[in-house]
């Protein structure tokens, strides 16, 4: 079963919204708040786990920089996301989890190009 339920509040600077959801026995309560137009924070509590995750992500022109943390698995991630119209987009992430000995990061890169014929 997935459900999900959508509220948000919107004024001239910030928009703020929560999102409870339900998906096969799963329960997390998000909540997105908006501030200026391009720093988004988005702290979420998994019932399930008893546990939050927290997520802020910042908007520079065409780049979108985002750091997330899941406080139950102790996992860190960074990502970079460039969308531009001529050369297409791309992310670059790089994860840890805190948790593990090593802590040895995990890097990915992506790409994306629209062609048309």
């Amino acid at each position: 079963m997935n459900a999900s339920l959508e509220r948000s509040y919107t004024n001239c600077k910030t928009t703020a919204a929560d999102s409870p959801a339900v998906n096969a026995g799963e329960i997390k309560l998000k909540y997105s708040y908006l501030h200026g137009g391009v720093t988004t924070l988005e702290p979420c509590y998994d019932l399930g786990r008893n546990a939050w995750d927290f997520a802020i992500s910042r908007r520079l022109y065409d780049n979108v920089f985002k750091a997330t943390y899941q406080i139950w698995s102790k996992n860190l991630a960074l990502e970079w996301l460039r969308n531009r119209v001529f050369n297409g987009t791309f992310k670059i992430s790089a994860s840890v989890n805190l948790a593990e000995k090593s802590k040895d990061p995990k890097f990915i890169a992506e790409t994306t190009w629209e062609l048309e014929t």
